[in-house]
């Protein structure tokens, strides 16, 4: 037995050493799988390359750092965890669909490392007695000044809009400096405290946290100056949060950034003026529209809109919606959609899904009003249909490259993103790609032959249509706006055909263009309307983004070595203190992270005084598997617990009943020494509005078996509106409802440390078996931190409990 363990502990060592390889660079070590040492060489270049002008815009240097390369299928993003020993995580996919546009990339890793590393030099920039608390007493990154800054989105997003002009969301003409422009115009524009603190029911979203805030920054460098930001920066690294950035921003700008950002204010709305009045035919009040394509009347467009409930309980109203030219406008289905297609009455629609943590594309077939079926599921980029049948272009996140399939055939292979694709009726296909140093190239491919008949630099939008013999598109050609254009497919000529927008895509209708983008009547998004007037248009010539980061020096690393020894070097130490109501307690914790966040351990030691006895307290958890997660719990001299409890846990399968709708199920087995053991099948059906979860298990104990049950509901009859109930047996039936109602807005706060939210009413009513054992009517104000650390909620009202009427106080994380 021991010898199968053995041999099996040292294979399984084995496999992890041949899928895993670290590369050692001079100023990061580079993890990645087996099959990305292409990339890891390349980021490790441009990493080097970056990292010189990323300390210069801070003022810190944080030394060497760890570089994770993770592949969760269509996922774009990055992260940066510098408590955990200065390490980024940067995803392999690129930004394709929405954030095609909204992250505008030229260069995919040159951003993320740019952003991600500016992260990691912010945040560690801690001196004086925050260091010595932070860093020598608990050995941590957790607890560093620059936390509770304001500007922890703000410097990265400046930082990463300095590497070239068409790169970064600061050189966005749709979500960044321009859209502030526009909520002016909209009266709409969100002051510092609201930016600080809201985003998940307002439509913008994190571009309020990010965007907003970074185009406030990018203020207080043309005004100031980078050395006075970078003083800004130093003189908060020293001193104690809240307080520490209000006498920060005293020494550096001699005032406060309340008034700053007022003056900020003032020069947005002189700028707005160059924004005029558009004709809006259709506006989603605090909403997204996502996508649009033509029909043979109008448009149809995807949307998402955002209330209260989006915050309380994660509702989001979303819904595909039809726009007839004269002003009749339906709304189709409740599905979401990042990307539209319509052919002969039937609609399109590609969504994004995360299965066991890796992200998938669905396309899906719906022919109004009920006739909905899935077409295909990968890692697809853009389709369209043609003849009925499907054309899908699949990308490779290793090679770089796209594949497009018609059905199974597999027509061509080129080294672009497809964005966009539209087949046309003689079976040629247009295409919208981009790769590093070109943001949006047009292409044609026919008859075998592949074509790009636009390449330029400049952003251009998310999506491209077709109009007698030309290709419309949206682009930023004119600094501060993003007009919709077309390309002659044949000569290749531009034209221009809107002036004085900001649209994300355009498509064109017999004689009008449509477009959407910020509304400037109200807050949300609207679908515009144009006269089509096309004139010939010359795009100015500007230098290519010819970045090359030049070959650095790495050799390979033990990657097994590494990974334990950062593995054992806690990310935080602390020492503990309890009491039991008989003795006092001294332990000492530590918390251990993997490079890749894929385990996690703590370590509690501690003695009593009284019994003078030593405890341990040991958990681990992790994602043994892709898929399944497992944790682990030691307890040595602990009273009244097992000394050892395991669990493990998985998703089974999902089920997609439409693209709103859809089936989970997990499943769960635990057990400890004590011989008990649990198991429960965790089921979900999760909607836009409403959630619902049962998990039925069983609980063996001391021979005796026990059957366990958990019912819970929540749905939104409007996005102001949260009900909850539930049911389940365990030992005892039980039973509860709850419910919050908004009332009205508040909108008030003070920017260094809180925001008033909303005003709602709240009940509560739980019981066991057939008694009521508490009850409660009250009111509740929601406080947002300004400072990232969440929503809290204090309520008071009458509630009664125990046989008696008496007054109810409470503070929560939810209303």
């Amino acid at each position: 037995m021991r010898k199968t363990i053995l041999l099996a502990a040292v294979a399984l060592i084995a496999v992890i050493s041949l899928a895993n390889k670290v590369l050692e660079f001079p100023n990061a070590d580079i993890y990645y799988r087996k099959g990305f040492e292409e990339i890891a060489i390349h980021v490790g270049n441009v990493f080097e390359s970056i990292r010189p002008k990323a300390v210069e815009l801070v003022g810190n240097d944080p030394g060497r750092i760890n570089i994770v390369l993770k592949d969760f299928g269509a996922n774009t993003n990055g992260i940066a965890q510098p408590q955990n020993h200065k390490t980024i995580q940067i995803f392999v996919w690129p930004a394709d669909t929405i954030l095609s546009t909204r992250m505008n990339v030229s260069n995919l890793y040159r951003q993320l490392l740019m952003h991600e590393f500016t992260h990691i030099a912010h945040l560690t920039y801690t001196t004086g007695v925050p260091a010595f608390i932070s860093r020598v007493l608990l050995g941590t990154e957790l607890f560093s000044p620059q936390m509770f800054s304001p500007f922890i989105e703000g410097v990265t997003l400046f930082a990463e809009s300095s590497n070239y002009f068409s790169e970064g969301r600061l050189n966005n003409p749709l979500w960044g400096k321009e859209m502030t422009y526009q909520n002016m115009k909209a009266d709409s524009f969100a002051g510092l405290d609201y930016a600080l603190s809201v985003s998940r029911e307002d439509y913008r979203g994190g571009a309020l946290y990010y965007n907003y805030i970074a185009s406030f920054y990018d203020y207080l460098v043309r005004r100031f100056g980078i050395e006075s930001v970078k003083e800004f920066h130093k003189e908060v690294s020293g001193r104690m949060p809240v307080i520490g950035v209000i006498n920060a921003s005293r020494i550096a700008f001699d005032e406060t950034l309340d008034v700053l950002y007022s003056d900020w204010k003032e020069e947005v709305g002189s700028e707005a003026a160059d924004y005029g009045t558009l004709n809006e035919v259709k506006t989603i009040k605090n909403g997204q529209i996502l996508d649009m394509t033509k029909t043979e009347n109008g448009v149809i467009f995807s949307y998402s809109v955002f209330g209260e409930a989006s915050s309380w309980n994660g509702a989001v109203e979303r819904g595909i919606e039809e726009y007839v030219d004269g002003g009749f406008s339906r709304r189709l289905s409740d599905f979401g959609a990042i990307t539209l297609k319509w052919r002969e009455g039937n609609i399109y629609l590609m969504t994004s899904v995360t299965e066991r943590s890796t992200t998938f594309r669905e396309i899906w077939s719906y022919r109004p009003p009920l006739s909905v079926r899935l077409l295909d599921k990968g890692m697809v980029t853009a389709f369209d249909i043609y003849n009925g049948r499907l054309i899908k272009a699949l990308y490779d996140t290793k090679t770089g490259f796209s594949t497009i399939y018609f059905e199974e055939m597999q027509l061509t292979t080129i080294p672009w993103l497809i964005k966009d694709i539209i087949a046309l009726e003689d079976g040629s296909l247009i295409m919208l790609l981009s790769k590093d140093g070109i943001n949006g190239a047009i292409a044609k491919f026919t008859e075998g032959e592949f074509k790009i008949i636009l390449q330029d630099p400049y952003l251009k939008g998310r999506g491209i249509d077709y109009n007698n013999g030309q290709i419309i598109f949206t682009s930023s050609y004119e600094e501060g706006f993003m007009d919709a254009f077309s390309v002659d497919v044949e000569s290749g000529e531009v034209f221009r055909l809107t002036e004085g927008a900001n649209l994300e895509k355009a498509v064109v209708l017999d004689s009008t263009v449509y477009g959407f983008g910020h509304s400037r009547q109200e807050k949300g998004m609207s679908i515009f309307t144009f006269d089509l007037q096309s004139s010939p248009y010359v795009v100015k010539e500007v230098e290519p983004d010819d970045f090359d980061p030049a070959a650095a020096d790495y050799t390979e690393g033990n990657y097994l070595k590494k990974t334990f020894l950062h593995f054992l070097n806690p990310i935080l130490r602390a020492p503990l203190v309890s009491y039991d109501g008989e003795h006092f307690s001294l332990g000492f914790l530590t918390l251990h992270l993997s490079h890749d966040s894929n385990h996690s351990m703590t370590l509690m030691p501690s003695f009593t005084f009284g019994t003078n006895k030593l405890s341990l307290t040991a958990e681990y958890s992790g994602q043994v598997f892709e898929g399944v997660n497992a944790i682990l719990t030691v307890n040595l001299g602990v009273p009244e617990a097992p000394i050892a409890s395991a669990g493990l846990s998985s998703e089974l399968f999902q089920l997609p009943l439409n693209p709103s709708t859809r089936f989970r199920s997990h499943a769960y087995i635990g057990l400890d020494t004590s011989g008990g053991i649990t198991t429960s099948v965790p089921l979900s059906l999760n909607g836009n509005l409403f959630s619902i979860s049962l998990e039925p298990g069983v609980r063996l104990s001391n021979g005796k078996i026990t059957p366990l049950l958990a019912l819970d509901a929540t749905f939104s009859p409007t996005l102001g509106t949260s009900v909850g109930l539930g049911v389940g047996f365990y030992e005892d039936f039980y039973w509860y409802i709850n419910g919050a109602q908004l009332l009205y807005r508040i909108n008030w706060g003070w920017s260094p440390l809180f925001f008033l939210k909303e005003m709602g009413v709240g009940i509560e009513v739980n019981g066991s078996n057939t008694n009521l054992d508490h009850s409660a009517m009250y009111l509740f104000v929601n406080v947002g931190s300004t400072i990232g650390l969440g929503d809290l909620f204090p309520k008071i009202g009458i509630q009664y409990s125990n046989s008696r009427l008496g007054l109810y106080l409470g503070l929560e994380t939810r209303p």
